[in-house]
Formats: C-alpha cells, sequence, structure tokens
C-alpha cells in the first residue's frame, strides 16, 4: 500500500511537472490575472492542467483549489485582457475557452427547417442555438429600438408557421399601432392583430374563452397537458412594446381597468395555459417592474436581451448585466439555465412577405378551426 501510495503521488507530481514546463504563454498570462484579480483560495492559485485545440479555438483547463468555483467576473475581465472573445465554464475543472475570430456581426436567415416547435434564436462562437416552445413555453424579449427585437419576433413567427403551418395560431398584440404587425392579419395562421390597447383587450378575451374551453376539453379526456395527449396544436401570444399596456396617467378609471385586464389577462396565459399548449412571447424596449410584471416574468423561464442602456434594465429583464455592453444591432443575450452571447441570423420584411404570401386567406372571414374550442385539435 506505501508503495503503491509513493508510485501515485510520483505520477501525480510528474504530471503536474510536465503541465507546469509545457505551459503555454497564454495560460501564463490567464494565470496572472487569476492572481491579480484574488481568485484563489488563501495564497492557492488554480494551477494549468492542459490544453485543447480545435479550429474554432483554444482552450486550456486548470485544477482549482478546493472549495473554488467559478466566478461571473472572470470572463469580462479575462476577454478584455486578452482581446479575444472567451467562454469560461466549470465542470471541476475550470475551463478558459479563447475563441479565434469575433462572432459575425451579420448573418443571415437559411431557411433550414428545425424538429418541433424549435426556433433558431442566433449564433454564438460555437453554432447555432435553438429555443424549443414546448420545453420552454413562454419568453421575454426586452431591447431599444433598432437593435433587433422586432426582426427576432418576425423571424419566430416566419419561422414557426414555416415548420407547423397547420398546426399553429397567433394572436398578435402590436402596440406600434399594428404598423409592424398589421400584414400579418391577411395570414390564414393569424387570428388577429390588435394595434391599441381596446383592440388587445377584445382579442385577449377570445384567447381566454378558448382556454377556458380547452381546460374543460382536457379535463373532461383526462389529460393535463399537450403533450401527454399528442395534441399538435399551439397557440401563440405575442405582444410587442408590452410598455403600452401600462395606463397613462391621464387615463380615466374605466380606461385603466382596460389596460389591467391586459396585463391580467397575460399574466393569466403565462401562468396557466402553458400546458394546455399556450405560448407567450412578451416583448419591451424598456423592462422594469411596471412593464414586464412579475407573473410574466417569473414563468418566463427563456429571456432574451438586446441593447438595453442601463445595468439596471438587463438585471431586470435577464437577471444579470451585460445588456448594457451590447453594441452592435443583432447582438443579443439569450439566458435559460445559461447565459449565452449570439448574434440573431436577419430576414428582411420583403423575404418574410415573399414567402409568407403563399398563406394569406383570400376568403371573407378567418379559418372556420380558428373559431371557439376548435383552436386545439384532439387526436
Amino acid at each position: 500500500m506505501i508503495i503503491e501510495t509513493l508510485i501515485g503521488g510520483s505520477a501525480a507530481l510528474g504530471a503536474m511537472y510536465f503541465a507546469a514546463k509545457h505551459e503555454p504563454s497564454e495560460a501564463k498570462r490567464i494565470r496572472h490575472i487569476f492572481s491579480n484579480v484574488g481568485y484563489k483560495v488563501g495564497d492557492k492559485l488554480p494551477t494549468y492542467l492542459r490544453t485543447r485545440r480545435e479550429l474554432n479555438w483554444i482552450e486550456h483547463i486548470f485544477n482549482v483549489p478546493y472549495g473554488l468555483i467559478d466566478d461571473p467576473k472572470l470572463q469580462p475581465i479575462i476577454e478584455k485582457t486578452l482581446t479575444k472573445p472567451t467562454c469560461i465554464y466549470f465542470d471541476g475543472k475550470l475551463h478558459v475557452r479563447l475563441y479565434r475570430r469575433k462572432l459575425s456581426e451579420h448573418i443571415s436567415y437559411d431557411w433550414s427547417r428545425s424538429l418541433g416547435w424549435t426556433v433558431p434564436i442566433g449564433y454564438n462562437h460555437d453554432g447555432l442555438i435553438e429555443h424549443d416552445f414546448d420545453k420552454i413555453p413562454h419568453m421575454t424579449v426586452s431591447g431599444t429600438t433598432r437593435y433587433g427585437k422586432t426582426v427576432l419576433l418576425k423571424l419566430i413567427i416566419t419561422h414557426l408557421i414555416r415548420n407547423n403551418s397547420d398546426d399553429i395560431s397567433l394572436s398578435i398584440i402590436d402596440l406600434k399601432g399594428g404598423l409592424e404587425f398589421g400584414w400579418y392579419e391577411k395570414l390564414r395562421q393569424v387570428n388577429g392583430v390588435a394595434s391599441d390597447v381596446d383592440e388587445a383587450s377584445e382579442l385577449l378575451k377570445c384567447v381566454l374563452e378558448r382556454i377556458k374551453d380547452d381546460m374543460n376539453r382536457f379535463k373532461s379526456i383526462g389529460i393535463s397537458n399537450v403533450l401527454d395527449g399528442k395534441i399538435t396544436r399551439r397557440h401563440f401570444v405575442i405582444v410587442d412594446e408590452a410598455a403600452e399596456l401600462m395606463p397613462p396617467s391621464q387615463a380615466s378609471r374605466d380606461e385603466k381597468k382596460t389596460y389591467r385586464y391586459c396585463q391580467n389577462a397575460l399574466s393569466e396565459v403565462a401562468r396557466v395555459a402553458g400546458a394546455l399548449g399556450y405560448r407567450l412571447i412578451f416583448c419591451t424596449q424598456y423592462p422594469t417592474a411596471d412593464t414586464l410584471p412579475r407573473q410574466i416574468k417569473q414563468n418566463a423561464d427563456a429571456k432574451i436581451a438586446f441593447r438595453l442602456p442601463t445595468e439596471v434594465a438587463s438585471r431586470v429583464a435577464i437577471d444579470d448585466s451585460g445588456a448594457n455592453e451590447l453594441a452592435n444591432p443583432g447582438r443579443a443575450i439569450y439566458r435559460t439555465h445559461r447565459k449565452d452571447v449570439v448574434q440573431v441570423p436577419y430576414l428582411s420584411d420583403a423575404k418574410i412577405k415573399e414567402y409568407l404570401r403563399r398563406y394569406i386567406d383570400d376568403s371573407n372571414g378567418k379559418m372556420e378551426s380558428k373559431s371557439g374550442s376548435d383552436i386545439i385539435e384532439f387526436g
């Protein structure tokens, strides 16, 4: 046993000596950063272990002293010091991945189909990031004007219709006066486009009635969610410029009731309707406690932020800083259980209309299947 211990100890020391002797200069610089920012336990710093190389990146791996875990402050410090895009993750070892190229500032939508209810969100240094609405039903999107929020909404809608044209219906609340999404009301998949608070109230009344009907139908056949019942239909409620749902100070008491009704209705969709196949995408330019209601934020496990003007707004939007540091249009942070900086693919209005024109409903009214409880079909 003593001999085995001595042999094992000698092997470990040999490996440490080999690693130290062949430590790249870049890894040494990273350890200097650890020392300068106090990333250590007592006087024990992380020690270099090995380096991995791929076409797009180089990754330095470190052993850390017992009790030390990753620190979110490391990534921006290392990235700015080494002037390379950086990703840090921890799996018992500390991995510092440095990318050879910066993330592209313009990526075109490639019209590829995806499985189920997934949509492309954007590309990071490792490839395409997708969002699955059947795994995470609700999403919030924040960002100042002209940085890509509405472009992402249109991309999501186009991709969903392309993938699931016969199984999707949408209710769109466009509080820019219907300027961005008014055209979409022509599509057979769209139940309606509300352009002001009064129209939003009427549209949401229809949504809540359908939710009630679907809930009763679920009970009658003994299922609790669309996945267990193998139900193919999904209904998306999309709100753009949600801050307009805050009543102005000069609004009358009755007018304020309409605003509150819309807020409460959307909160109810987020709280109870996900299992029934309803999906909420809630967007606002500047997130605050008032414009991003707590019930919606708590039930939306996917959060996307484009550029925001302050760190406070970033923390409201994604529970973290970073959105205030985004620079170019289309760059966003996608936050679920992890945080990814992505470049959202660009899809022009002209291309969207060219593709979606085939779904225009030329009849006098909407499709019969979109009325009442027919919104969900049971197989």
